[in-house]
């Protein structure tokens, strides 16, 4: 049974987090993805340390079953290579400061005069017009304007510094539905379009509660206030016997009064939803009550009962979790020259053909020859072009 994308051709020019997952998951999908690199090191992510043999970690981890050319579109000529692949390409992805792809002459205006049906993909951190368009920025960088950094951390103490890339993978993943979208918008009436993704327009979605709540209110809670944001009891981060911590959700009635029942404490099952003051002694109580039992000694009274909690796991303890293990969120795979290296699966699962590992990550323009020979760009041109540094 054929992969959904199998047959669609992507040429990415992206780098780094947001357009490296982006592909990877149309690649998993089963398009060819053809990732265009500088010859002076390609993507930023291939030396970024911890390596693994001569190759960063996290360049493993989202370039599978891809191919790699290197072209030096900083050059005229290389960028006329480009130019050469685009009528048989579908998808065209790239991640470069707004203005960029139009200097080099590659911006959607001009590359649909070559191909009008392409799906072309523009991902950047605050999108391709605005007052901060032009501003480089991190993940970090974006969460603070989004309004989601300030939201995270303890009450009374300043914003927790995420060790995950919140902005970048919800990009990636926004980037990639919206492609998908526009594909399937071409197969019924034959035309492409323009994707303007911004990160920042993809942090909007998980605001949505407590933007909510702040729009019928008028005020806005303060760090560590929201209710799920650690300023209910109900919904909070306690620390055990043993040092380990336990995650509490009750955020429903019936599930905070089972709580309630399996601690002995139903004096609390009418607080579910007590003012903020409340709240603080509340989490002070439980705070105690939680140092009393060790971790696993939680787990087994909790368990008990109908709770929703889980064990704060740290990441050797993610990769032998039994449900995170039953459903293969994590794997190994040989890589050439590497040995094994974890990978993450693709998080759907499908009833025919699973998208998932088909080929490794490719070196640094592994393919490039195989691609211009395609062209019809014989041997000695390659190393003439190879010399003065196009590929």
């Amino acid at each position: 049974m054929p992969l959904p994308l199998e047959g669609t051709r992507v040429l990415d020019l992206s780098q780094v987090l947001p357009g490296g997952l982006c592909t990877q998951i149309l690649a998993d999908l089963g398009a060819d993805v053809i990732k265009i690199e500088n010859p002076k090191g390609g993507d930023g992510f291939r030396k970024s340390p911890p390596q693994m043999g001569n190759t960063g970690s996290f360049f493993l981890v989202i370039n599978r079953n891809k191919r790699s050319m290197t072209l030096n579109m900083h050059e005229e000529e290389g960028r006329a290579i480009l130019r050469r692949m685009i009528p048989e390409a579908d998808v065209f992805v790239e991640n470069f400061r707004p203005g960029t792809m139009g200097r080099w002459g590659l911006d959607y205006e001009a590359v649909r005069e070559i191909n009008p049906s392409l799906v072309y993909c523009s991902l950047s951190g605050f999108g391709q017009d605005g007052p901060y368009s032009q501003k480089p920025a991190h993940d970090l960088n974006i969460l603070a304007i989004s309004g989601i950094l300030d939201l995270l951390g303890e009450r009374g103490r300043r914003p927790i510094v995420p060790a995950v890339q919140i902005a970048g993978a919800g990009g990636a993943i926004l980037a990639a539905l919206g492609i998908l979208a526009a594909l399937l918008r071409r197969s019924l009436c034959g035309s492409g379009q323009y994707l303007d993704v911004s990160l920042l327009d993809g942090l909007s979605p998980y605001l949505g509660l407590i933007m909510s709540e702040f729009a019928v209110r008028g005020s806005a809670p303060g760090r560590g206030e929201a209710r799920v944001g650690g300023g209910y009891a109900c919904y909070n981060v306690y620390e055990t016997k043993d040092g380990r911590c336990i995650a509490l959700g009750c955020l429903e009635e019936k599930f905070w009064e089972s709580f309630c029942r399996a601690i002995r404490r139903d004096d609390l099952a009418g607080d579910l939803l007590a003012p903020l003051d409340r709240q603080a002694e509340i989490i002070a109580e439980l705070r105690t009550v939680f140092l009393q039992r060790t971790r696993g000694e939680w787990v087994d009274l909790l368990d008990r009962f109908d709770v929703c909690f889980s064990t704060v796991n740290s990441l050797d303890e993610v990769l032998d979790d039994p449900q995170v293990h039953h459903r293969g969120l994590w794997f190994r795979a040989q890589q050439p020259g590497n040995g094994e290296i974890l990978q993450q699966a693709f998080p759907i699962k499908f009833s025919g053909e699973q998208p998932g590992w088909r080929t490794p990550p490719p070196a640094l323009g592994e393919h490039t020859d195989d691609l211009l020979e395609s062209m019809l760009i014989d041997a000695p041109a390659r190393t003439s072009l190879r010399d003065r540094g196009i590929i």
